[in-house]
């Protein structure tokens, strides 16, 4: 291949991966911008191998294969979760790829023959490689540093050693010498030793720099790592004399070093005091339990006590002001630190003071409950050993015990001759009132008989498995509240369900914690709900939300979030005072007020989301501490107009939903004597419904829909199940495979022979897009086209609710008679979507 066409080929290629870049700014054309890169990135490897005249040389063939399965592998594999320390990844193999082509240019291996750089700029060759090698290793422990602090296999917060700015400096003045070294001959020290240095040095650097970079400054840093190892990748060409090389890694190389500085722009941040630390390190947020009571209070204040309610452990909980928390093994086999978490948070939000009780032997190890509390971001000044907290037992209100029984076995202090006689036990029987969640009354580990069990006044036991034990506690918390209520209809309590049902605009906004509980569907399903009950939504995208820039684009966009509803924070700032309300999923520094006045916080002065500025917040987040930046969120705290829904973000917006539905049916009329039937009606009181889907489904898009309605139908106790005609779509299996798209389960798609019998007994069938596939004239309309060919018999099914696109024949044109059938037909004409959307709206009226 001649020069001239090289060139060309370069210059095409060049312009290709640019313009997948550009195209990657864009939500719309992202994907599109992924693949001319990845098609580049081929195009370059190809040309490489012909360019230099290596196809013969076997071996670059096996590592292509290898390179190939392992992106292949991680590509299938890796969650979207997962997908910034990934991309972290990604960086650091970037990286390490340019560090071993500068050692190898070091060491004259490899050098393009048809470049004379070598031989005529040796200093120039030697810069380059060095460069190479520590900008390359940088760039590998950098972004291994940070892929572990985003896995959570390292501290996420920053770590500040002893005199770390002045070792970050020191071993970057120390990797620069080296370089220097190796770009020049000095007789007497060998280039071996200035490769060795530089890797040593660069390494360190790479570490020191990284390891202190935490929170909310990670997709600074993973931005700035990506424009490293362009830098490396271009460096690297040139002490190979690759043009290529040289093109490609500078334009990665400068968009990502652009994107740095815009995110830190969009932060108000400077690079350099990511990078060193100053002014970013965040101040471990300190339990204030006074400001989060206040918003509680008002609302239990103005709801007065019934005359005569019985005492559940919900309700024991609610009234409580001081309440201790023994955890144990128990707590270990079911997992429920996190569960413990969330009543401790639900809790603390009521303005009742929580601290654990933590025995030195519970458990299985030395520090068992601490790990597994501070696995769940228990703050550690409320974890209290035995001797600190056990003379506070009897002052407290109330003790929750999760699997937890020798160590707070009374019978250690009398029971003679048994295992535990005289052991030093937590002074749980001391207190009023006691709240056991373990799995049985059997004794413990030792053998003895916890006379606690027994207690004739003030034990609540809640046997079984502890998470469950304490969502129930958790439930029986919103209950009380619930039927402390004034039991007026006139004036309902506002719920996050009732504020969403009346309102006409929303604005959700996401965060980190909606990635972190995979929530986006659910966030679509709500969105979905609004939609149909006429509300404009509209998703409100701060730049930095997230841990890499466009996370929450790529997640909303992989739940089928429609492109214009997604809105660039400058773009919707000005609209949330004008908005009915807002919707908040896993985010907090994005939307915390006090970056507007907190001087001397990481997060002061960066532009921040106007939440504030909305007459009704529902934010559904974890918990109430601080985002990384360690900053409290004064929103937490506001009087009116904020509904806080803590722990897991699909379980909140779950319960919104409900309420939602619940506000419905409050609001909803009393029945008359004899009420009109509906689709939403009959699939209601349905105990049996088996769902039909067509060709029409495919077109409409509608499987997500359909499995919403299924989900609706299933948490009513209603049977679902899925009737599969062989020849339903344009191609065999085109309903599975659109139906496991939607994450229908398996065992609930039927094929016609094995349900065929069972229309006759269900309560209701639900057809959507389906026609002469269940078409009754098969059987009797001698020569059309279909008849003859077995069908699914819809029409034995006493209610039948068809989301048809119009009343046109089939593929085959033959009519169906099951549109004029005079009884138990419900036709829902027009897009599916909207169909199905209606008919579970109807459900909630009925």
């Amino acid at each position: 291949m001649s020069p001239t066409i090289y060139y060309i080929l370069c210059v095409l290629l060049s312009l290709m991966v640019l313009g997948g870049i550009s195209m990657m700014s864009r939500v719309k054309t992202a994907v599109m911008g992924n693949t001319l890169s990845a098609v580049a990135m081929l195009g370059g490897i190809i040309l490489t191998l012909l360019y230099n005249e290596i196809l013969p040389a076997w071996s670059v063939y096996i590592f292509l294969i290898i390179g190939a399965g392992i992106g292949w592998t991680m590509a299938q594999r890796v969650k979207m979760i997962q997908m910034p320390q990934m991309v972290a990844l990604l960086n650091g193999v970037g990286g390490a790829a340019s560090a071993l082509v500068g050692i190898l240019s070091l060491a004259a291996v490899g050098i393009n023959p048809n470049n004379n750089t070598a031989s005529d700029y040796p200093v120039f060759t030697q810069a380059t490689g060095m460069l190479a090698l520590t900008v390359g290793m940088i760039t590998l422990v950098g972004s291994l540093i940070a892929a572990g602090k985003l896995h959570k296999v390292l501290p996420q917060r920053p770590v500040v050693w002893p005199n770390h700015s002045m070792l970050t400096s020191l071993l970057l003045i120390l990797t620069v010498g080296f370089v220097v070294l190796g770009s020049v001959s000095i007789e007497g020290f060998p280039l071996f030793w200035a490769i060795i240095g530089g890797l040593f040095f660069s390494s360190l650097f790479g570490l020191f720099f990284s390891i202190r970079v935490g929170g909310a400054d990670m997709p600074i840093t993973i931005s700035l790592l990506n424009s490293l190892s362009g830098v490396a990748g271009a460096i690297a060409g040139m002490a190979v004399g690759d043009i290529l090389l040289v093109a490609v890694g500078g334009i990665v190389g400068a968009s990502g070093l652009l994107l740095t500085q815009i995110m830190c722009r969009a932060m108000n941040r400077k690079l350099m005091s990511i990078l060193m630390a100053s002014g970013a390190k965040a101040t471990p947020a300190t339990t204030t339990p006074t400001a989060a009571p206040k918003q509680e209070k008002e609302e239990v204040a103005a709801t007065p006590a019934p005359a005569k309610v019985e005492k559940t452990a919900g309700s024991v909980l609610r009234d409580a002001k001081r309440v201790i928390i023994v955890p144990g093994y128990g707590m270990a086999l079911a997992q429920a630190q996190h569960k413990v978490r969330q009543l401790a948070d639900k809790l603390t939000a009521n303005g009742t003071e929580v601290r654990y009780a933590i025995h030195p032997v519970a458990g299985r190890m030395p520090g068992h409950m601490n790990v597994l509390l501070c696995e769940a971001d228990v703050p550690y000044e409320q974890l209290f050993e035995m001797d600190a907290i056990n003379g506070d037992f009897a002052q407290t209100d109330a003790v929750v015990v999760i699997g937890a029984n020798d160590v707070m076995n009374p019978a250690a202090r009398h029971a003679e001759g048994t295992p535990i006689y005289g052991m030093p036990v937590l002074n749980v029987d001391d207190a009023p009132e006691v709240i056991i969640c373990n799995f049985d009354l059997k004794p413990g580990y030792a053998g003895v008989d916890n006379p606690l069990y027994t207690r004739s006044t003030g034990v609540f036991l809640k046997l079984g498995d502890a998470k469950e034990s304490l969502a129930e506690i958790m439930k029986e918390m919103d209950a009380t509240g619930n039927s402390a209520a004034p039991a007026a209809p006139a004036k309902a309590e506002k719920t996050a369900g009732s504020i969403l049902r009346d309102a006409k605009r929303v604005i959700i906004v996401p965060g980190y914690g909606m990635a972190l509980a995979q929530a986006q569907h659910q966030v679509r399903q709500l969105a979905d709900k609004l939609a149909s009950n006429g509300t404009e939504v509209r998703y409100a995208i701060h730049p930095v939300a997230g841990r890499m820039p466009g996370h929450m684009n790529v997640l909303l966009c992989e739940a089928d979030v429609p492109y214009e509803q997604l809105f660039e924070m400058d773009a919707i700032n000005g609209d949330f005072a004008q908005t009915d309300a807002v919707v908040v999923i896993g985010a907090n520094d994005v939307m915390n007020p006090a970056a507007r006045h907190a001087e001397g916080t990481p997060i002061y002065g960066m532009p921040v989301l106007n939440v504030d500025d909305a007459p009704e917040v529902i934010i559904c987040n974890f918990d109430l501490k601080p985002g990384y930046a360690g900053v409290d969120n004064p929103l937490y705290t506001r009087s009116t107009g904020v509904f806080l829904k803590l722990g897991d973000a699909k379980e909140s917006l779950a319960e919104i939903m409900k309420e939602m539905d619940a506000t419905s049916n409050s609001a909803a009329p009393a029945a008359p004597a004899k009420a009109e039937k509906t689709a939403g009606s009959i699939l209601r009181d349905a105990k049996r419904v088996i769902i039909v889907p067509g060709y029409g489904m495919a077109l409409a898009q509608a499987q997500h829909q359909v499995r919403q309605l299924a989900d609706k139908l299933a948490s009513n106790g209603t049977e679902v199940r899925y009737a599969i005609h062989p020849v339903a779509g344009r191609m065999p299996g085109h309903m599975n495979v659109l139906l496991c798209e939607a994450d229908v389960p398996y065992d609930q798609l039927f094929e016609m022979d094995a349900i065929n019998g069972d229309f006759a007994q269900t309560d209701a069938v639900v057809v959507i897009g389906a026609n002469d596939v269940m078409n009754p004239a098969a059987r009797h309309a001698e020569g059309t086209p279909i008849y003859g060919m077995p069908v699914l018999n819809v029409d034995n099914a006493p209610e039948v609710i068809i989301c048809n696109f119009d009343l046109k024949p089939g593929y085959a044109g033959v009519e169906n008679p099951l549109y004029t059938r005079a009884t138990g037909v419900f036709l829902k004409l027009g897009d599916a979507k909207e169909s199905l959307a209606e008919i579970m709206k109807e459900m909630d009226i009925a």
